[in-house]
């Protein structure tokens, strides 16, 4: 395998190695959080480049403020249909709730007590449902880049070579100085 080769390789190995780490970002959404003003009812987002579907997590923590243990819950919905729920109370640890669902708004209903508070987290990824056909665009277009690459080069070289032979002028023959280098000094009159 030739150089050239090898490094197109390369070159695509990290080039799908890199959208493979893009696509598989997340994207966090702060539904409540603690030093914030707290709402029960928020709205989010759940996008997805490609696709009807989209993965989300949610996590969401409560602490009692003065030590007391109270009564929460969270409950996601989408067009009024409850996706999740829980219930719990603020002596419980924090949660995680991994789910696909159907691109759009989804709403985060938090209830607690007073002398709670709550973190609660939207997390999505957007371009994960867009990972094969990432893959396969941007090899096409490495490939693509190769071949024209060597494509270029082998025109310009062959341009350049019947170029040269055919273009170059005759060198004009040197007139040559009968008289020695010795020349008089100029003198200032």
């Amino acid at each position: 395998m030739k150089k050239i080769q090898v490094l197109w390789l390369i070159a695509l190995l990290v080039v799908n190695a890199g959208w493979y780490v893009v696509s598989q970002q997340s994207a966090t959404q702060e539904i409540n959080r603690p030093g914030a003003d707290f709402s029960d009812n928020r709205e989010a987002e759940i996008n997805s480049l490609l696709g009807d579907d989209a993965d989300f997590q949610i996590e969401y923590c409560f602490e009692s403020i003065n030590g007391g243990i109270y009564n929460v819950s969270i409950e996601v919905q989408q067009d009024s249909k409850t996706i999740h729920s829980w219930n719990g109370t603020t002596d419980d640890q924090c949660m995680e709730y991994k789910s696909s669902t159907k691109k759009g708004e989804i709403i985060i209903l938090t209830q607690i007590e007073d002398g709670v508070e709550v973190t609660t987290n939207l997390l999505t990824w957007p371009l994960s449902n867009a990972l094969v056909p990432g893959i396969v665009l941007f090899t096409i277009g490495t490939v693509a880049l190769a071949f024209g690459e060597s494509f270029i080069r082998k025109l310009i070289k062959k341009k350049l070579d019947s170029q040269s032979l055919e273009s170059l002028p005759e060198p004009a023959p040197s007139e040559t100085i009968q008289t020695g280098i010795w020349q008089e000094p100029v003198r200032p009159n």
